[in-house]
C-alpha cells in the first residue's frame, strides 16, 4: 500500500476508529496505540494489513509495525486524532490508563527517547564523517570544519533541552515550562561554576549542588516529570480567571529550586551508579556480559523494549565519548540481515523469497523488525540463528574493545561513526571483523538450520 494516507485510514479503522484511541504515538518503526476497548481492534486484520509488518499487544499497548516510514504514516494520523496524539494538550486531558511496574518504565523511557533520535544521530553521522576524514591526516578541528564540529556536538552540549522537550510530550506539559526547568540546569552561573568547588546560589542559607549538567540525561527528566504532577495539582485548585497568569508561575517557582536541591542531582547520581554498574558488568564478566546481551538482543527487539538502553548509550557519549553497547546492536542488526538471506536461499515460495530479501536489506540499513517480525518468528530457526551470531557477535565487540564515538542508528550506514576520531584505523576495523562475522555465521546458520525442526 503505497498511500500513506490509506494505510493511516486503514490502521485507525482496524484498532476501532479514532474515537477508541486514548493516545497515539510512535518509535522508530512502530506506531503505537492505548485504546479505551481492546475488544473493537483487530489483532489479526493488522498483522495482515497490506502495508504494516506486523503488529502486536505489548502491556496493554497496540503496536503497528511499519517500519522507516513511520514517521509519514504517523503524519497522516494527525487531522485524524487531533489531541489523541502524543503532543502537547491541555492539562485536564484524558490520560491514558497507566500501565504497572517495569512496563510503564519501558514505556516512558522509549516514548522520551525516540522523540530525540534523529538529533543524536545527525549530530554522530556528522561527527563519524569528521573522524573518517581526520583518519587521513586532515585536521577537522579548525578552518572551515569548525563549524561541522560545532553540529556534531550541539545535540549532546543541548542534550538537556532535547529531553525536556520529549519529556513534556510524553508527560504531557507545556514545553516552554519544560525548557525552563532545563534553562535553569544550563544556567550560565552553574555551568560556570563546575569543577570549580564553588557553590554561587543559595537559598534559605542552603547552597545549591553543582553537577555537570550538559551531558545528563535523568536530572532534567526527573524536573520535568515534577513539572507534570506540581503543575496539574496547581491548575485544579487555582480559578480560570488566574490560570495563565498563575500556574505558570508558582509552578516554576516550586519545582526549579526543588530540582535543583534534590530531584536534579537524584538524576545526576543515578546517572553515575547506572554508567558505573554496566562498566563493572563488563569488565567483571567481559565477553560473557556482550555474548548474553546479543544473545537476548532479538528478543528485547521483539518485546520492544530495545530503547531501555537508550540512556546508558546517550550518557556514555556525552561524558566518556564513546559507547561499548551499540557495537552489539550494529551486530545484531547484521545477525538479523544474515538470517533473513540465509532463510531466503532456503525458500522455494517467490513471495517469500523475495519478502526476506526485502527484509535481509531492511536489517544491513538499520531496520530489523520487519526481518523479525516477517522472517525469524513464523520460521523460528531463523530467529535462533540470529541469536547465537549476534551473541557471539557481541561477545567479539568486547574482546576486541569495539567503540561507537556517536549515537546512531546500528546499519551499515553507521561505519563512519566507529571511525577513532583521534585517526587510529584500527576501531573500524574492528567493528568491521565483528559484523561480518556475525552476518556470515548468521546466514550460515539460517540457512543450515532452516525448515530443521519442521521435520517429522
Amino acid at each position: 500500500m503505497a498511500d500513506k494516507k490509506e494505510l493511516a485510514a486503514c490502521v485507525l479503522e482496524l484498532v476501532g476508529g479514532a474515537d477508541n484511541v486514548v493516545m497515539a504515538t510512535h518509535c522508530i518503526t512502530r506506531l503505537r496505540f492505548n485504546l479505551k476497548d481492546d475488544s473493537k481492534a483487530d489483532l489479526e486484520a493488522l498483522k495482515t494489513l497490506d502495508g504494516a509488518l506486523g503488529a502486536q499487544v505489548k502491556d496493554g499497548q497496540w503496536q503497528v509495525i511499519i517500519g522507516a516510514s513511520v514517521g509519514s504514516v504517523y503524519d497522516e494520523l494527525e487531522p485524524m486524532l487531533g489531541d489523541r496524539m502524543g503532543g502537547e494538550v491541555s492539562a485536564d486531558a484524558e490520560q491514558p490508563e497507566l500501565q504497572k511496574g517495569s512496563a510503564r518504565v519501558f514505556d516512558i523511557i522509549t516514548g522520551i527517547f525516540s522523540a530525540i533520535i534523529p538529533a543524536l544521530v545527525a549530530g554522530g553521522i556528522v561527527k563519524g564523517i569528521l573522524a573518517a576524514i581526520a583518519a587521513f591526516g586532515i585536521d577537522t578541528g579548525a578552518g572551515d570544519f569548525a563549524i561541522f564540529n560545532m553540529i556534531s556536538d550541539i545535540p549532546f552540549y543541548f542534550l538537556p533541552f532535547l529531553l525536556a522537550m520529549s519529556t513534556a510530550d510524553k508527560f504531557r506539559v507545556n514545553r516552554s515550562l519544560a525548557l525552563c526547568v532545563a534553562g535553569s540546569l544550563m544556567y550560565p552561573t552553574i555551568v560556570n561554576a563546575v569543577g570549580t568547588g564553588e557553590t554561587p546560589l543559595a537559598l534559605f542559607g542552603f547552597a545549591v549542588p553543582i553537577f555537570s549538567y550538559a551531558d545528563s540525561v535523568f536530572p532534567v527528566i526527573f524536573g520535568v516529570i515534577g513539572l507534570s504532577f506540581v503543575y496539574r495539582a496547581i491548575d485544579k485548585v487555582v480559578p480560570d480567571l488566574f490560570k495563565l497568569v498563575v500556574v505558570p508561575a508558582l509552578s516554576l517557582a516550586i519545582v526549579i529550586p526543588v530540582n535543583l536541591f534534590v530531584l536534579a542531582p537524584i538524576g545526576a547520581w543515578c546517572g553515575l551508579g547506572l554508567a558505573n554498574g554496566i562498566v563493572w558488568l563488563f569488565s567483571t564478566l567481559g565477553p560473557v556480559a556482550g555474548f548474553l546481551l546479543g544473545f537476548f538482543m532479538p528478543l528485547i527487539v521483539l518485546f520492544g523494549m530495545h530503547q531501555s538502553t537508550s540512556p546508558i548509550q546517550i550518557s556514555n557519549i556525552a561524558t566518556l565519548g564513546y559507547d561499548y553497547l551499540l557495537p552489539i546492536s550494529f551486530c545484531h542488526n547484521l545477525a538479523e540481515s544474515g538470517a533473513s538471506f540465509g532463510a531466503a536461499l532456503r525458500m522455494t515460495d517467490e513471495k517469500l523469497k523475495s519478502a526476506a530479501m526485502t527484509c535481509a536489506f531492511s536489517a544491513f540499513m538499520g531496520i530489523s523488525e520487519p526481518a523479525l517480525f516477517t522472517v525469524q518468528v513464523p520460521n523460528r530457526t531463523p530467529l535462533i540463528a540470529a541469536m547465537i551470531a549476534d551473541g557471539i557477535g557481541g561477545a567479539l565487540t568486547v574482546v576486541l574493545g569495539a567503540k561507537c564515538f556517536g549515537f546512531v542508528m546500528p546499519g551499515i550506514t553507521s561505519l563512519p561513526v566507529y571511525a577513532d576520531p583521534s585517526g587510529n584505523p584500527m576501531n573500524l576495523i574492528m567493528i568491521v571483523v565483528c559484523i561480518a562475522l556475525t552476518w556470515v555465521i548468521s546466514a550460515t546458520l539460517s540457512f543450515a538450520l532452516y525448515g530443521r525442526f519442521d521435520k517429522k
